[in-house]
């Protein structure tokens, strides 16, 4: 979607936009015919003024919460990358992995 449908779906000023791409909230893709957003930018940007708006956290703490949903983000992807990687590995390798989860859980609950 370009930049005035995003503006349009989230009912805010070009000004406010600015504001979140230059703090890194929102990244859209540039292309020849401008600005780009998909719908995690959409997801984001709600997410932005839900923060604002409805729970009043100033600029600082939203730059804290967006921080946090993108680390979180990018644990997700390597978690995911992990997964994928021991579902190729032999049954006994995954058996092994298994075990040692639960140990180390088991040792975290005492």
């Amino acid at each position: 979607m370009n930049e005035r449908e995003f503006r349009l779906h989230l009912e805010i000023e070009t000004t406010v936009l600015e504001v979140w791409i230059s703090q890194g909230w929102v990244v859209p893709e540039l292309t020849d015919q401008g600005r780009n957003f998909r719908e995690a930018d959409i997801a984001r940007g709600q997410l932005i003024l839900d923060l604002g708006n409805a729970m009043g956290v100033n600029e600082p703490g939203v730059d804290v919460v967006m921080d946090l949903v993108d680390q979180l983000h990018s644990l997700r992807a390597t978690l995911r990358d992990l997964t994928d990687a021991v579902s190729r590995q032999p049954s006994d390798v995954q058996q092994h992995i298994l075990s040692e989860l639960n140990r180390v859980d088991i040792q975290r609950r005492r």
